[in-house]
């Protein structure tokens, strides 16, 4: 099944398959193709292209779950879309993966177990999944990840990053605003800090914080049974004749904590 929209003025997607995969591609156009292979029916699925109330467009396309194909998962279920720049994005499946290649405006994925992969995404990203992992390149303002056992690694983020997770890792590039994150066996990384108020909690996993040279950083470092290394010396730290730049709180049971001065960048 192949259909073609004209969607000048913005577009927001929204799709809800239950697996498979999801392929969305950015591109500079005015026009929304939709392709849909591996259903039984045209009948499956609910597309529907109407108006959004904010200007623009809003796209559905949702796979219509009314009990006669018992048995069959859906696994066979490849959506793709190409969409023009700027477009709003939001995923919902049960154990299918979601890919984006190209810049969206934001992005929402939940998912049971699928994996979320995407290039860059200018405002904010919310990602909520039992198992699957989140991988991508560029988040322009915040970033919040909730998951049991699954992987977030992220190489930039520009606001805030909000992340929950019971056993899965946080491999984290540079971060512009606040952290709050907490794991019970997962590690926790983040290559360069330099402002906001960043709390992490591990129970069993370490932490590795570097912090972006120049900054006048709070620390409040706290292991029950772990190694907790500063390499920042005591000219970098907050003192009472100024407010610190950066407050950093990370406490850990059994995990290693280490802080060190984030490489400049070029």
């Amino acid at each position: 099944m192949d259909k073609t929209f004209e969607t000048p003025g913005g577009l927001h997607v929204e799709i809800r398959i239950p697996a498979g995969s999801v392929r969305v591609r950015v591109q500079d156009t005015a026009q929304t193709h939709l392709s849909v292979r591996g259903e039984r029916s045209p009948d499956d699925f609910r597309i529907e292209l109407i108006d959004a109330p904010d200007a623009g467009h809003r796209l559905v396309v949702e796979y219509r779950d009314r009990g006669k194909l018992f048995g069959w998962r859906g696994s066979d279920l490849r959506v793709e879309l190409s969409v023009p720049l700027h477009t709003h994005l939001t995923c919902d499946t049960r154990s299918a993966g979601l890919e984006v290649a190209g810049t969206v405006a934001s992005l929402v994925f939940r998912s049971g177990s699928g994996e979320c992969r995407f290039d860059d995404v200018e405002g904010d990203l919310n990602v909520k999944s039992a198992s699957g992992d989140l991988t991508g390149t560029a988040i322009g303002a915040s970033m919040t990840f909730n998951s049991a056992s699954g992987d977030a690694q992220v190489r930039s983020v520009g606001g805030d990053v909000d992340g929950n997770t019971a056993s899965g890792d946080f491999s984290l590039g540079t971060v512009g605003g606040s952290a709050r994150l907490a794991t019970v066996s997962g590690d926790v990384e983040i290559a360069s800090l330099r402002t906001g108020s960043t709390s992490i909690h591990a129970v069993s996993g370490d932490v590795a914080i570097g912090v972006t040279p120049d900054t006048r950083v709070y620390l409040d470092l706290n292991s029950m049974s772990g190694d907790t290394v500063s390499d920042l010396d005591m000219s970098e730290a907050a003192t009472s004749e100024g407010a610190p730049d950066l407050e950093l709180k990370v406490g850990t049971v059994t995990g290693d904590i280490r802080v060190t001065r984030a490489v400049a960048s070029r």
